[in-house]
């Protein structure tokens, strides 16, 4: 087995969440347990499992001291990582998904990287590939620019931002176990999906400094039928997760102080183009997609969301259409006279933005 050549040291603690993964756990652990980092340990959550998983699990821990086993009742992922946060030991936190597998260099890498810079969190890319033949699938892999942020806290919002390139999964990355404990965040088990945007968006107001590498050292299994993912491939993000995630993060920053910050420096912009204005003002236009009862149900919370975050400015990096469709849903719907319906309805025919306003202008003046 091959050795990192260095002086620097610290054990990492991965963190791996199984259900029902029965099938892929020999190549995820073999990729684990060969890192060229050896000083690890593995800690397997089993959270419920009713196929093979716990037995294949305690198998290995039989072979390999670091390997530690914990069956529980099932409580979900984002639960079962923070189970596996408290038992970690190590200086440095890693989590993994048991479909998925890691390059044998990988903690040898980031570690090199987290050191080096005496960073809070580092990542790498990642390559996808098909659960139905194994092809690499391109399109959803990454491969980020090299990228060093001193003081990512005190960063502008910008497309190339480093922790933009990091990407917003959690798999990715090594994470600094005194920062996570400084900053006192977990995965909130209320996410039964789409809980790594949020962890990601709570780090971020407490951290220092972060790097990104462009290798890709992560092997994301994707296509795998029944699978969160899979489903978003296919058919999208629900708006209402979108939404809730929205929501919980916003308020978290305000809680903790940050949210003005996050106007200012345009993270907040982001967030919004990301989880609301991505659903209203694209193509999805998904106002038109609901009946009228789930319209005014989507309406009336984005509206308190909207009255909740004006601080005196609109958010830094949103042009002047987001703006306009954000005026459009903070407002009360009001019928429209004839004249303004019939030129809504005109108005409603161009094409890109300009049409997609006035057709939700148009629909909330029906929902009034």
């Amino acid at each position: 087995m091959m050795r990192v050549e260095s002086t620097i040291s610290g054990t990492v603690s991965v963190i791996l969440p199984c259900y029902n993964v029965a099938p892929y756990l020999d190549q995820c652990l073999e990729s684990l347990v060969r890192q060229t980092w050896e000083s690890l340990e593995i800690i397997c959550i089993n959270d419920g499992s009713t196929d093979g998983t716990s037995a294949v699990l305690h198998s290995w821990a039989a072979r390999d001291r670091r390997i530690r086993v914990v069956d529980r009742e099932n409580g979900g992922q984002a639960s079962a990582r923070n189970v596996g946060m408290d038992m970690a030991s190590g200086e440095y936190i890693a989590f993994a998904d048991p479909d998925d597998y890691v390059e044998h260099s990988m903690y040898g890498r980031l570690m090199e990287e987290i050191c080096t810079h005496d960073a809070d969190v580092v990542a790498c890319g990642y390559t996808s590939f098909s659960d139905e033949n194994g092809s690499v699938l391109e399109e959803l892999s990454r491969s980020p620019g090299f990228g060093v942020e001193k003081e990512a806290r005190s960063s502008f919002f910008h497309a190339d931002s480093v922790w933009m390139k990091m990407d917003v999964v959690t798999c990715n990355k090594l994470y600094k176990k005194e920062f996570l404990n400084k900053c006192g965040v977990r995965f909130e088990p209320s996410f039964r999906r789409g809980e790594d945007d949020v962890f990601w968006l709570m780090v971020l107001p407490y951290a220092g400094c972060l790097v990104v590498v462009p290798d890709r050292l992560y092997w994301y299994r994707r296509k795998r039928q029944g699978t969160v993912s899979h489903a978003w491939e296919e058919q999208g993000c629900p708006y209402s997760l979108d939404m809730a995630r929205l929501e919980y993060v916003t308020a978290c920053w305000e809680q903790i102080g940050w949210l003005d910050t996050a106007v200012s420096r345009g993270w907040l912009a982001h967030i919004m183009k990301r989880y609301l204005l991505s659903h209203v003002t694209s193509g999805e236009e998904i106002f038109q997609k609901l009946d009228k009862q789930e319209s005014q149900a989507l309406v009336q919370r984005c509206r308190k969301w909207l009255h909740g975050m004006e601080t005196g400015a609109d958010p830094v990096g949103l042009n002047k259409w987001d703006r306009a469709f954000c005026r459009l849903l903070r407002t009360e719907p009001v019928k429209a006279n004839p004249v303004a319906e019939i030129y809504n309805r005109l108005m409603s025919a161009c094409s890109g933005r300009r049409g997609r306003y006035y057709r939700l202008k148009s629909l909330m003046s029906s929902l009034s």
